[in-house]
């Protein structure tokens, strides 16, 4: 969420607009936009959070208030309610009725980034429009001598790299299994997390470890992604992966469960390889599928017109024309229900 605010920043203040960003404490990348802090988001700060968020909109005047995540809805309803939006960058499904009747009581605007996240709020009596997260222009891709020097892996055959937290959400465990399954690949999983210890312990019992690297976050990672045979997930939910639109960006094959989010960017066997959620099976077998060169062109080719329409400009230009229906008293205007 945080790399999608900050590439919004950019891209709407390049489209002429002026953009302030109100945040908490820590490092934020918006260009030149001012940046207004606040404090941090927690139960017993919020009173505080209201407060500092009603002088920062009091001063700055904004035609429109654009919040991201859904629990921003209450804050936004306190200072400016008939003047903004919260969208939701994804929302497990077991969680949604219950944060939905919140949102829904705010009568905030809501936007869902992608038609998963809109669908699933659908479901729960909660309706919005679609505003799509943008891909940003991916770096010159690492060389595959390079990774497999730094991660020591084996030098040649498929190189996979997972993007992702070690959490239930993402479902490490079941990727490790389809990598063995596979054995096709070697692997690079990115992004540290609580089940760190129980992905190492995956990796060991099914004899993976001279060909997966399991690691914390990286500051070079999108060339590791950009310099990948596979960039893959093994998901639960997801609200419209940014990583996964940085692979089609990039020309990088993306193989993944056909989550909610996910499903709504990748189409199996046109833009990528899909699997069902947890089965470590077929996405071992998609990953094999994906060894063949002439699968991995096919897709990354056809990709590439998703991730064309993902341009952040474009984007940019859907959401300016978001804030005026707003203003206009027609937010959910020709939405379908």
């Amino acid at each position: 969420m945080q790399v999608q605010v900050g590439l919004l920043a950019r891209s709407l203040a390049a489209a002429g607009c002026e953009v302030v960003v109100a945040c908490g404490p820590g490092p934020v990348d918006v260009g030149d936009a001012p940046v207004a802090r606040l404090p941090a988001m927690e139960a017993r700060s919020a009173p505080r959070v209201v407060s500092s968020l009603r002088d920062v909109v009091a001063d700055v005047a904004p035609d429109v208030v654009h919040g991201h995540g859904l629990r921003l809805a209450p804050f936004l309803a306190a200072v400016a309610r008939r003047r903004s939006i919260v969208t939701c960058h994804g929302l497990d499904p077991d969680r949604a009725r219950r944060t939905a009747a919140v949102t829904r009581l705010t009568a905030v605007a809501v936007a869902a980034c992608g038609e998963g996240p809109r669908r699933v709020l659908g479901r729960v009596g909660l309706r919005s429009r679609v505003l799509d997260n943008a891909v940003p222009p991916m770096p010159a891709p690492l060389a595959r001598e390079e990774v497999a020097t730094r991660f020591g892996l084996p030098h040649g055959g498929l190189l996979v790299v997972s993007p992702a937290r070690l959490t239930p959400q993402k479902d490490p465990v079941t990727l490790v299994r389809a990598l063995a399954h596979a054995r096709v690949a070697s692997a690079v999983l990115v992004g540290g997390g609580p089940l760190d210890a129980e992905v190492r312990r995956a990796v060991a019992i099914e004899g993976l470890a001279e060909r997966v690297a399991v690691v914390e976050w990286l500051d070079d990672v999108r060339g590791l992604i950009a310099g990948a045979d596979v960039l893959a997930l093994a998901s639960v939910w997801e609200g419209q992966p940014t990583a996964v639109l940085e692979a089609m960006a990039a020309g990088v094959c993306v193989v993944a469960t056909a989550c909610t989010g996910t499903a709504d960017t990748v189409v199996d066997g046109l833009t990528g390889l899909l699997a069902p959620v947890g089965d470590a099976v077929t996405l071992g077998s998609q990953l094999a599928r994906a060894a063949d060169p002439a699968v991995r062109a096919r897709l990354a080719a056809a990709a590439a017109l998703t991730a064309k329409a993902h341009d952040p400009t474009a984007v940019a230009a859907a959401h300016i024309d978001a804030y005026e229906r707003l203003l206009a008293g027609r937010w959910l205007d020709a939405v379908v229900a």
